[in-house]
């Protein structure tokens, strides 16, 4: 044999372990006869080509393309080889589980017993596909639906026992609070309630009231508005007069009239003692006490002492009737008037 012949037998040796080689990495065994299947499945997440295709647990084949599915981009398709010594049924199941927690997932095919004939998948066929959840593919169908009834009864009964008297546990105890609370914050609302009702005819009148107000304030705003308009002129109009002066003139006026004040509380006082002498006098005379009594009949005397009584009333009058006659102040500043003599002065009446 030539040495070209012994590198041409090489050569043709190499690629096809190679394309051997590449295939079985795809999952396709050359040397042993297989099917392709395929099932469409909404989401393929952690689902990979090369991923196992599993009956009970055993390997019969490997996913070898997923794309998407021509009539619905929502949907993928999952191509997957299967081993020719197994005969799967058209009816057969596809399901899409978690071959543990880093591992990804694979498919896991169910059916009820090999086909026959025309009742087996051949190349190209679909196959129904399901989804199912990692808590699924851990405890299975029926342990599931075992776990869910024990997990709900477990939960039935704790909620149950909350807050339960006796129960231990800051949780209870605080469900325990938080019904004397509730129970508490009903008290309250039902006395709340209570003094509303016996208190809502009150409470009307005095929103009567308070309308009644507010409208009388509306009515009143002109009113309001032209009071304080009023007082902003009297604060500019006292602003720009010369109060300092002002002041300064009514402190001397004020301090003159309470001079002329004292003198005439004096002048007063004066009177008042000379009244009660007279009065003295008088019951002297009365009772025939001293010369006085031996008076009594000189008509001179009595004409004397008559008209000292009518002119002391006469100067009382005036001085209540004419006081500017007696004391002399101003309040501004300005010059007293002249003092005129009243035409009917009871002085000069007889």
């Amino acid at each position: 044999m030539s040495r070209e012949i012994k590198i041409g037998l090489l050569t043709f040796i190499v690629m096809v372990a190679m394309i051997w080689g590449y295939t079985f990495l795809k999952g396709r065994n050359l040397l042993t006869a297989s099917n392709t299947l395929y099932t469409t499945f909404p989401d393929v997440t952690d689902l990979n080509v090369s991923s196992p295709v599993m009956v009970n647990g055993y390997k019969i084949g490997t996913v070898t393309k997923i794309k998407l599915n021509p009539t619905d981009v929502k949907k993928m398709d999952v191509y997957y080889l299967i081993d020719g010594d197994y005969k799967i049924p058209k009816n057969a199941v596809a399901n899409l589980k978690s071959l543990g927690f880093v591992e990804g997932k694979g498919l896991f095919l169910e059916f009820e017993k090999e086909c026959s004939g025309p009742d087996c998948a051949g190349d190209g066929d679909e196959l129904k596909g399901k989804t199912v959840g990692l808590l699924g593919s851990m405890l299975g169908g029926e342990d599931m639906s075992a776990y869910s009834s024990e997990l709900t009864n477990t939960v039935k009964n704790i909620v149950s026992n909350i807050g339960k008297e006796g129960e231990q546990g800051a949780i209870n105890e605080t469900v325990r609070q938080l019904e004397i609370i509730s129970k508490n914050l009903a008290a309250v609302t039902a006395t709340t309630n209570t003094l509303m009702a016996n208190s809502s005819a009150n409470l009307k009148k005095t929103i009567d009231n308070m309308a009644a107000v507010t409208n009388a304030l509306a009515k009143s705003n002109q009113k309001i508005e032209s009071m304080i308009t009023n007082i902003d002129k009297i604060t500019g109009d006292i602003a720009k007069s010369n109060l300092d002066n002002t002041i300064g003139k009514t402190n001397e006026t004020l301090e003159a009239s309470k001079t002329a004040i004292t003198e005439l509380k004096t002048t007063l006082t004066s009177a008042n003692t000379a009244m009660k002498d007279l009065h003295d006098v008088l019951n002297k005379v009365e009772k025939g006490d001293g010369s006085v009594a031996r008076l009594m009949n000189d008509r001179k005397l009595y004409d004397n002492i008559e008209a000292s009584t009518r002119n002391l009333n006469l100067l009382l009058q005036d001085l209540r009737l004419n006081p500017k006659r007696y004391a002399h102040f101003s309040v501004f500043g300005k010059k007293q008037k002249e003092y005129i003599l009243p035409e009917n002065d009871p002085a000069l009446k007889d």
